[in-house]
């Protein structure tokens, strides 16, 4: 649980590092982009001002000097037929008079950027002149600074995660410690008062046995069985949070299924309600075979069928089945009791969380979901729950399948 946290927490780290990191990156980019864009429009028109400005009255017939580095010259007739040129190229760009400014792509990664400017004299169109640059002067540098940019990323988001995993690790920590003192309490707690409960217990009996149909001495049967219950469930949460899946082997769960809910029919029928079993027919039984602990597994489905019929109300019925689905197993728990307000769904597999209010007054200690969930969660399943007032609730429980066995040998429990 703690390393799932923990795992989160670095992922945080370095998900909001890599989206300040990439938009930072991008806007970088793109400013020095435009900034190089800029400054080859700003030498393009500025030499195209001066030699516009330099021209007779005639169309000039050989090239102007120009002082700016790379730049070349293009005089074309008002026709757009080209008269004279400075650009050292076998293929020429055609002209385009509607377009001021332009990228002109040559061959491969070659390209020039142009400015196309008429020129009149006297009202009438002289002609036109474009000057051109080499665009390798954006297009490099902003490549590599693009090459640059990735790797520096890479690096600091590699530097990050290593930081984030070392500081999410400082913050879990005292959380972790809290947490283990926590459980050590509850062990300890549990354990203490076994001794108590136990000589309750015997003067109990002793007690029932002189008055058996006193309603008081019986009430207190109730009590101490109530509270029997609820060490033992505290005991099996701490256990279960510190050693997870103990003594793990293949369990046959239609075996499992069919146990548990034999247990629980005869308590179903003293409150009038009826429980149904299917189970598929298989010609290879070890299809419905999990990897994980017996007793476990036994306890969480102990627990979801009796939270089934406990609160359906007399003359209600519970379905439990069986079902493979690819490589899992499904079991699924549906009843026709009280159901749970939609509200209440997201904690209800929190520990000591009652849904009294929903489910009448025959709740427990709050433990039983919790239980379950913290068995599932050990053996890499899945647990469900889907409810409405009035209209009964479903529990589907999905298990991953033990695929290495080829026969159940003692396994087999049945």
């Amino acid at each position: 649980m703690f390393q799932q946290m923990r795992r989160r927490l670095a992922l945080w780290y370095v998900g909001v590092t890599a989206v300040l990191l990439l938009v930072f990156a991008l806007a970088g980019y793109l400013y020095v982009q435009s900034t190089l864009s800029e400054r080859i429009d700003d030498t393009l028109d500025h030499v195209a001002e001066v030699v516009v400005a330099t021209l007779p009255s005639e169309p000039p017939q050989e090239p102007a000097d120009v002082a700016e580095d790379r730049v070349a010259l293009e005089w074309f007739a008002p026709t757009g037929e080209r008269l004279w040129s400075t650009l050292d190229m076998t293929v020429v760009p055609r002209l385009h008079p509607g377009i001021w400014r332009e990228t002109v792509t040559l061959s491969g990664d070659e390209a020039i950027r142009q400015v196309t400017q008429p020129v009149y004299r006297e009202g009438q169109l002289l002609g036109y002149l474009r000057v051109s640059h080499p665009w390798f002067e954006v297009t490099k540098p902003v490549r590599q600074l693009l090459l640059d940019l990735t790797v520096g990323g890479l690096v600091a988001l590699a530097l990050v995660a290593g930081a984030g995993w070392f500081l999410s690790g400082l913050a879990m920590e005292p959380v972790r410690q809290s947490y283990q003192r926590l459980e050590q309490f509850t062990a300890d707690a549990s354990h203490e008062l076994r001794s108590p409960l136990t000589s309750l217990q015997m003067n109990w009996e002793l007690l029932h046995t002189q008055y058996p149909q006193h309603p008081q001495v019986q009430a207190m049967g109730g009590l101490l069985q109530r509270l029997g219950r609820l060490v033992d469930d505290l005991l099996f949460l701490a256990r279960q949070d510190s050693q997870g899946v103990a003594a793990a082997e293949p369990c046959p769960v239609d075996a499992l299924v069919m146990e548990v809910t034999q247990e629980q029919v005869a308590l179903a029928q003293a409150q009038g309600v009826k429980i149904h079993l299917e189970l598929p027919t298989l010609d290879n039984p070890d299809t419905l075979t999990v990897w994980g602990n017996y007793s476990q597994l036994g306890r969480l489905l102990t627990n979801v069928i009796r939270n089934a019929w406990q609160y359906t109300p007399s003359g209600g019925q519970v379905w439990v089945r069986l079902q493979p689905q690819g490589d899992s197993l499904t079991v699924t728990v549906q009843d026709t009791g009280v159901g749970i307000d939609p509200a209440e769904l997201p904690r209800v597999f929190d520990r000591f969380y009652r849904v009294d209010r929903a489910r009448g007054s025959n709740g427990g200690s709050g433990l039983g979901l919790a239980i379950a969930q913290s068995i599932v969660q050990a053996h890499q399943g899945t647990l469900h729950l889907t409810s409405q007032p009035g209209q009964g609730t479903l529990v589907t429980l999905t298990l991953p399948r033990f695929k290495g066995l080829t026969h159940r040998g003692s396994a087999d429990r049945r």
